[in-house]
């Protein structure tokens, strides 16, 4: 195996590098069609509910309410999930942009943002940091956001389909 000299990078570095990124990349678009999936579940489950409620004459029953707000409640955490975060608001003290994404670089003069890349790119460690940086960022957004919001409303929707079976046992027991 190919050792790097004392202050350079291996050979393969960038590769891995590559390969930690695009098993990010996957991991978010993997959590955006769990939430979509879930979103669309939600959504039916909530609109059966509301029009049964609303095509009926009598009270609506517990179940179903329950069953209504959990879906409703699973349906507002997946597109919380998949919201886009776009913050025009002064960035806080010691903040450091991100110069490969977008939301950073998009309010930067295209020439300024450009000559900042090429700074970096001219440095092999400094390429790696913003390499570095940018990964970082991206799994910070799955881990604070996409899979929290995503954990939350799978929790709610299960928690809602229990909670609606007992609901309906306990009617269907109150009946008789």
């Amino acid at each position: 195996m190919d050792q790097a000299e004392p202050g350079r990078f291996a050979p393969n570095a960038v590769q891995m590098l590559r390969t930690a990124q695009a098993s990010t990349l996957q991991l978010s678009q993997m959590a955006d069609q769990k939430a979509s999936i879930l979103m669309g579940a939600t959504f039916v489950v909530f609109s059966l509910s509301v029009g049964r409620a609303l095509a009926s004459n009598q009270a609506l029953p517990w179940s179903l309410a329950v069953l209504a707000v959990f879906a409703f409640l699973s349906a507002l955490c997946g597109v919380s999930a998949v919201l886009p975060a776009v913050k025009t608001a002064k960035p806080p003290p010691g903040f450091k942009p991100n110069k490969l994404f977008f939301g950073h670089f998009a309010l930067l003069d295209e020439q300024d943002w450009a000559d900042a890349v090429i700074r970096d790119l001219e440095d092999e460690e400094a390429m790696f940091r913003m390499m570095l940086h940018d990964l970082y960022q991206n799994g910070q957004v799955l881990h604070r956001k996409k899979y929290r919001f995503l954990g939350y409303a799978y929790r709610l929707f299960i928690v809602g389909l229990v909670a609606t079976m007992i609901t309906f046992v306990i009617e269907i027991a109150a009946m008789y």
